[in-house]
């Protein structure tokens, strides 16, 4: 019997298709990290930098240096999370990620750090539908989204197993999908089994509110230059689809929407570093356009 392939539409399996190798057969959505890049490395010695920082200020303030390197570490990993997220959403414009996370580290003085876990979700939830690595989602790809989103659930915040099942419909049916996406859906969906459903008490903060608002006003023009994105999946070379990186777009305004709506201010101090991602795009990308450097040439 033949080996089931994809049946939907723009699945063609003889284009430059990635054949993984060693750990990229369990784990497609790993990215590798360009230190030649200068913007890379400077976001790698601003997060190297915040943790110091940090971890300086809480002691001066009087805190104890282990719960002081504990909160440095939060800011760090929220502005190194930021930026990684950043790069899913504008893969073309790597400043985007930077800004972001310097408005991740002042909303993380007021409103607290992000969740790594919620943010974790995010970030490979976003790789899998617009595949920047250029490598469709595999086994330990989703271990980490499904168990994310699962542990989510459980400690009262459902909405990530459904948002979860419907990045993998979502994902089945656009451009390349993978058909067993449709399978791990119903996994997620699974997920409700053990989630707790009174557990989060929904209060929404007025600025989580306003950030929204923000976010909604600055990343829209995103999506209208989809069809114009340059950038290549790292494995494969290939131009990224625009259709994919439409549907991650839409995916990523829709899931904080909802995550914040339905569980208030708790989801949005969670994923503030990824909300604070997509308006640093959105400002960067309103200030390329301001100086014509973004180029509408389809290729």
């Amino acid at each position: 019997m033949a080996k089931k392939t994809n049946k939907y539409a723009g699945y063609d399996p003889n284009s430059g298709a990635y054949d993984p190798t060693g750990i990229s057969q369990y784990l497609g959505l790993g990215r590798p990290i360009d230190f030649d890049n200068k913007i890379t490395k400077s976001a790698m010695f601003f997060t190297l930098m915040v943790v110091i920082a940090v971890t300086l200020w809480r002691m001066n303030g009087g805190v104890e240096p282990g719960p002081a390197v504990v909160d440095a570490l939060e800011a760090g990993l929220s502005f190194l999370l930021c930026y990684m997220i950043a790069l899913e959403l504008d893969p073309d414009r790597q400043l985007g990620g930077l800004i972001g996370g310097g408005l991740t580290l002042i909303g993380y003085e007021f409103l607290g750090a992000g969740n790594a876990l919620a943010l974790l979700w995010m970030l490979f939830t976003l790789r899998m539908l617009n595949r920047s690595s250029g490598d469709r989602h595999r086994i330990g790809d989703n271990i980490i989204i499904i168990a994310s989103a699962v542990w989510l659930g459980k400690e009262g915040f459902w909405v990530y197993p459904i948002l979860t099942a419907g990045a993998y419909i979502v994902e089945s049916q656009i451009q390349g999908g993978y058909f067993r996406s449709l399978y791990l859906a119903g996994i997620s969906l699974a997920g409700l089994i053990v989630a707790e459903f009174s557990k989060q008490a929904n209060v929404l903060d007025i600025i989580y509110i306003g950030l929204l608002c923000a976010l909604l006003i600055l990343y829209l023009p995103m999506l209208r230059i989809t069809e114009y994105i340059q950038a290549k999946g790292d494995k494969n070379g290939k131009r990224l689809y625009s259709k994919r990186l439409m549907a991650m777009g839409c995916f990523y305004l829709m899931g904080l929407f909802g995550a914040v709506f339905l569980h208030g201010s708790a989801a949005g101090q969670q994923l503030l570093p990824a909300i604070m991602a997509g308006i640093g795009c959105g400002i960067f990308l309103l200030y390329s356009l301001v100086r014509h450097q973004v180029s509408f040439k389809k290729y």
